[in-house]
């Protein structure tokens, strides 16, 4: 989202730049990779553990050097650090937030402290309505709500394209977490596939969980039917092999994998948590089903196979609900309407003293 976020605002002639925490690690490979697709111009910020004070001192100098008006964060060590570098550069700052898992107790403690950094930025922008109940509830108050993007033009023609003895495939675009619900999945596998033995059901993603689901699967019997091929580079190629999109989340704010399918043309059963019910239109552009019932799943997964004219309205409605409402041009007008607002009431600091440049030079 980032990515394509920073690609969309480059194209509407605004100046990018994308900072990543220790860009040259392993872990920001695929984003590094993807901003040089779309030539953004990628910065290192080096931190040195998980406190590191110089890291703030050369943001600062980097927001001064580069004249940024605007400094956009997501996620909380990227909204502390940036709040800090940006107050000491003079600049705007806005975060995007998406969720909080709280998965840990350390996780829950990083999110309190998150939300208290959140009631001094200039806007922050809420990516759902129950993101926004969270922020009031700890005192937030200037919120806004954008819903996340896609380029739909990359999805469309992803559509069913039944060949005979073309097997059946449950596909799911998910991270590899509790929070996820995959376990979900597996169970209702065995169900489904009593009906259709020769489906296929194939999660694409990684994540913590992997080793526990791969046990899973086979104390259950279906590890020939299930597959986890790990990260996916291209949602659009993997959304043309699937015949049903589920997406059995116990939590979610705004999932791009939802809106992926959507623009897809896909037949899509999903929990009916966040902002998932307003995105399926309630049931009209896709099934829902209460959370953590794999009955539930199993059934809904089984009438859109058996249903192949309730399939196809569901396709068509859902494609034509993210093509109108969830192009990525839409988001990235309302985010450059958050931009010029928020730098209208700054006053930037455009100098920097000849220490500041030496430091920029170490």
């Amino acid at each position: 989202m980032v990515n394509l976020l920073a690609s969309s605002l480059n194209q509407a002639g605004e100046q990018v730049y994308l900072g990543l925490f220790n860009a040259d690690g392993a872990s920001c490979a695929q984003v590094v990779r993807e901003a040089d697709q779309h030539q953004i111009p990628v910065w290192n910020l080096r931190c040195r553990g998980r406190w590191d004070w110089r890291a703030v001192h050369d943001l600062a100098n980097f927001l001064k050097i580069n004249h940024i008006d605007v400094l956009h964060t997501h996620g909380y060590k990227a909204n502390i650090y940036g709040f800090l570098g940006a107050r000491l550069a003079g600049c705007a700052i806005v975060a995007t937030c998406h969720n909080w898992t709280k998965r840990t107790a350390a996780l829950q403690k990083y999110a309190a402290l998150d939300q208290i950094f959140l009631r001094w930025f200039d806007t922050v922008i809420a990516v759902s309505q129950g993101i926004v109940t969270e922020l009031r509830h700890n005192r937030v108050k200037r919120i806004r709500v954008i819903a996340n993007g896609i380029d739909v033009a990359k999805f469309q023609g992803s559509g069913n394209h039944s060949k005979p003895n073309q097997p059946v495939v449950i596909g799911c675009l998910s991270r590899l977490s509790k929070e996820k619900g995959v376990d979900v999945l597996l169970w209702a596998l065995p169900r489904i596939l009593d009906r259709y033995p020769n489906l296929h059901c194939c999660v694409a993603g990684e994540g913590p969980e992997r080793e526990r689901l791969e046990v899973l699967a086979t104390k259950l019997g279906v590890a020939d039917s299930f597959h986890m091929p790990g990260f996916c580079d291209d949602t659009a190629d993997f959304l043309k092999l699937c015949t049903v999109v589920a997406q059995p989340s116990r939590m979610e704010a705004m999932p791009l994998a939802i809106l992926e399918a959507m623009a897809a043309g896909k037949a899509i059963v999903a929990s009916a948590v966040g902002e998932i019910p307003r995105l399926l239109e309630d049931g009209h552009a896709g099934l829902l089903v209460p959370p953590d019932s794999p009955e539930k799943l199993a059934e809904a997964i089984l009438t859109l196979l058996q249903d192949e004219a309730l399939r196809q309205s569901l396709e068509r409605r859902a494609a034509q609900k993210a093509a109108s409402q969830f192009d990525v041009a839409t988001m990235t007008a309302e985010y450059q309407k958050v931009y010029r607002t928020v730098t209208s009431g700054h006053q930037h600091v455009r100098h920097l003293t000849r220490a500041d440049r030496m430091d920029m030079q170490v």
